[in-house]
């Protein structure tokens, strides 16, 4: 009977050792998955707080990239409108309602052959959409402005008017009168002007009646003042949406 309750005995406190080990062995478990939480934990926060980095360096960059865009359009704006109204000068000197000489006529009529582009500076946009990066954008709301500000259809209003130039009135002008004499400004300051005047030439070139009663003239510029005028309206919408991106990208900047 004693080896009886002996035998119990060592059996109980067999299986309290086992149940001590397996607490032990449970508590450990639950710490390395603690342990292994508290781990991911920090590498999400660490992970977050890089993207949220690399989000205000590009949107940095984004903003100095639109800032030096505003001032292009606001050049542009300025010229083309200064193109318009030497046009319009133009055009009434030719319909004899103001009176002029051939070379006040020419000082309107000689940007005739220029173009002048708005070329937004993509560089920041283009490595955003090859490397993917514009996921880091957070605010979607922003990234589509971002998007439908680099892809706007100026490219096709400025080609038309670069086309018109090129292709129809530059070869027709330089073959009917000498072309107008511009002077342009180099990185030294210096005026570059054009070799030779008329005079020097055997060909006295045109008189200003010539170009009264020539239509290709008159109507080449009616179209690039009204080529010019709807290019503008583009200018100044893309200008206004400049800014207010500019706006937008400094406020989620203020906010992070």
């Amino acid at each position: 009977m004693i080896k009886f309750f002996r035998k119990i005995r060592q059996n109980l406190l067999m299986e309290n050792k086992t149940g001590k080990y397996l607490k032990y062995a449970v508590g450990e478990i639950v710490l390395v998955v603690i342990g292994i939480l508290i781990a991911l934990q920090i590498n999400n926060w660490n992970e977050a707080r890089k993207e949220r980095l690399e989000e205000r360096e590009i949107l940095s960059d984004l903003q100095l990239d639109i800032r030096v865009d505003i001032e292009k359009i606001n050049y542009q704006l300025d010229f083309k409108k200064e193109m318009i109204s030497n046009y319009r000068n133009c055009l009434e000197i030719l319909a004899d309602k103001k009176e002029a000489s051939k070379s006040e006529f020419m000082e309107g009529f000689k940007s005739i052959l220029q173009v002048g582009d708005v070329s937004l500076n993509t560089t920041t946009f283009n490595n955003l959409q090859t490397t993917g990066d514009i996921r880091l954008i957070k605010n979607k709301t922003l990234a589509n402005s971002i998007v439908n500000y680099y892809n706007t259809d100026l490219v096709s209003w400025q080609s038309a008017l670069r086309e018109y130039t090129r292709n129809i009135t530059a070869p027709y002008v330089l073959n009917f009168d000498y072309i107008p004499q511009n002077t342009f400004e180099d990185s030294r300051n210096n005026l570059l002007i054009m070799p030779g005047k008329p005079k020097d030439f055997k060909n006295p070139g045109k008189t200003l009646d010539d170009y009264k009663e020539d239509y290709f003239i008159i109507n080449t510029l009616r179209q690039k003042t009204w080529n010019i005028e709807a290019l503008l309206l583009r200018y100044s919408d893309l200008l206004d949406y400049a800014k207010n991106l500019d706006k937008a990208i400094q406020k989620h900047l203020d906010n992070q």
